[in-house]
């Protein structure tokens, strides 16, 4: 029989080869994109970390500038209170002192006025050309606060409107003692906020941003923009105040508790006063620039990972197609094998019966010639005709007969294989086996004619007989040189002798040119 091919090759290397390729393609695109991801992320890192610091440094300045103002206005009503303390609070007294103070006003850009302030809260002193308003200024938090407390530190106070000048000051303040350690009155240094508010419009902090001047009890003093309606605001209870509660110097992101808006903070407390500067620039104005970037670099990866994807579909394809083509050529191949295998098996096999054909015995037992020439073991040829077979085709039909045939055959082949032998038919009804390297070849023979004896027929039938046959053996070794011709007439000779002694039976060539093989065989 010819050997089972399988046209349908499994394609798990040619699918996985296509899955690689798009494995890869998706890996690419995967690469480039988080290559992209991780960029935008490390520039909008870098970009709020650069707020930061341009904020913190900002703040920092601010403060400094700051803290010069509020400085310079407790020096100066500190030292007023200790002129005053060392005279009495009386009308002469004072006047004497306000030429000194008018000048020392006009050199302080920032100062509004100075005013001295008895204990029952009557203005004594103002370096102001004009008469302030006749309030009473005990009800002001800044009097009460230095009435009630014997503090020496200066105090700032929360924004207030001056209603003689119709601005709005910061009232920076220090207690006045009598000898006695009594309060006697308040010095008043008030800070010009719209001063202030210049000195803050110096610096650009972006149309969104702002700038806060603030007490460490949460009251606005100074802001930038300024709507009017932001000075003396409480933070206190924002999370925004609480935040920089207690701190020196940091920066962090938070929503305003004003005007809402989110913005990245630099916090600076001043380093004498009571005081922090906040400075906050837009978080949507600082990421502008890097959301514009990022818009186009995102773009241009989507493009290059299109650009990628319709590439590699691409090369899929190829590749694809490539490995089809490879399959195909493949199973077409292996196709043409199979049928080359079959056409061979048909032009060296016997149709009917499976055996091997005249030809090819032919070129098998000239092979085996050839070779046996330098082997020590002899070569045997068994010729094999099924007795009568002529009587069962014209009696039986050639239907029985061709399956005679094919059970005898069969028989043969399984003979032949556990011998280690080569079957053909020979023509008609003679079969033979060639046996190589065979030390006991009648014995062999024997044996297939007792198989094929005993083979088990239907009791009924066009076959309901017994069927035997004659075998002819010839054996020739290294000593004796002889051609596949000469075996083929020898062993012919053995099947004639074998039939010409009644059949069924297993005979050598009565001219026994060939060596001595029939020792220990009945018959023979």
């Amino acid at each position: 029989m010819s050997p089972a091919i399988s046209l349908h090759t499994p394609r798990w290397k040619e699918v996985d080869v296509i899955r690689r390729a798009r494995w890869f393609i998706v890996l690419v695109c995967l690469l480039v994109v988080l290559a992209n991801a991780w960029s935008l992320v490390e520039g909008r890192t870098r970009q709020i970390r650069q707020a930061e610091l341009a904020n913190l440094n900002l703040a920092r300045a601010l403060s400094l500038q700051m803290d010069a103002v509020f400085g310079e206005a407790g020096r100066l009503i500190e030292n007023i209170a200790f002129d005053l303390e060392q005279r009495e609070l009386s009308d002469a007294s004072l006047q004497s002192m306000q030429p000194a103070l008018v000048h020392a006003v006009a050199q302080m850009a920032h100062l509004d006025n100075v005013v001295i302030i008895d204990a029952a809260g009557r203005w004594r002193l103002f370096t102001q050309p004009t008469s302030p308003t006749a309030t009473d200024k005990r009800t002001q938090p800044y009097f009460e606060h230095h009435r009630s407390s014997p503090s020496a530190s200066a105090f700032v106070g929360a924004p207030i409107l001056d209603r003689a000048s119709r601005r709005w000051i910061i009232p920076v303040t220090k207690r006045l003692n009598d000898p006695f350690g009594r309060f006697a009155g308040v010095v008043l240094a008030t800070v010009d906020l719209a001063q202030i508010g210049r000195v803050l419009a110096t610096y650009e902090i972006g149309a969104r941003g702002a700038i806060g001047l603030i007490h460490d009890n949460g009251t606005v003093l100074a802001r930038r923009p300024d709507d009017g309606q932001q000075m003396g605001r409480g933070l206190a209870s924002s999370r925004l105040h609480q935040m920089f509660a207690g701190r020196t110097r940091m920066s962090a992101e938070a929503t305003s508790p004003i005007d809402g808006e989110v913005r990245i903070f630099g916090f600076q407390h001043l380093p004498q006063q009571p005081l922090y500067v906040l400075v906050g620039a837009s978080k949507q104005e600082v990421l502008r620039v890097w959301v514009r970037g990022a818009v186009v670099q995102s773009t241009a990866v989507l493009t290059m990972c299109i650009v990628i994807g319709l590439a590699g579909a691409s090369v899929v394809r190829a590749v694809r197609d490539r490995v089809l083509a490879e399959a195909e050529a493949r199973e077409t191949g292996l196709a043409l094998e199979a049928s080359n295998l079959q056409l061979s098996h048909l032009v060296r096999h016997d149709a009917l019966t499976g055996l091997a054909n005249r030809r090819y015995l032919d070129s098998m037992l000239e092979e085996a010639v050839t070779r046996g020439s330098a082997s020590p073991n002899p070569l045997a040829l068994l010729m094999i005709d099924v007795d009568h077979f002529k009587a069962i085709n014209d009696n039986l039909g050639h239907q029985a007969g061709d399956e005679c045939l094919r059970r005898v055959a069969t028989v043969v082949r399984e003979v032949s294989e556990r011998e280690g032998g080569f079957a053909a038919r020979y023509g008609g009804e003679e079969m033979a086996v060639l046996l190589l390297d065979h030390d006991w070849p009648i014995a062999a023979a024997e044996s297939l004619r007792e198989a094929i004896e005993s083979l088990d027929w239907p009791d009924s039938g066009p076959l309901a007989r017994k069927v035997t046959v004659s075998v002819g053996v010839a054996v020739a070794d290294a000593k004796t040189l002889i051609t596949s011709d000469d075996l083929i007439a020898a062993a012919d000779r053995a099947l004639y002798a074998a039939k010409a002694a009644g059949r069924n039976r297993v005979a050598v060539d009565p001219r026994e040119p060939f060596p001595d093989q029939t020792r220990g065989v009945v018959g023979a």
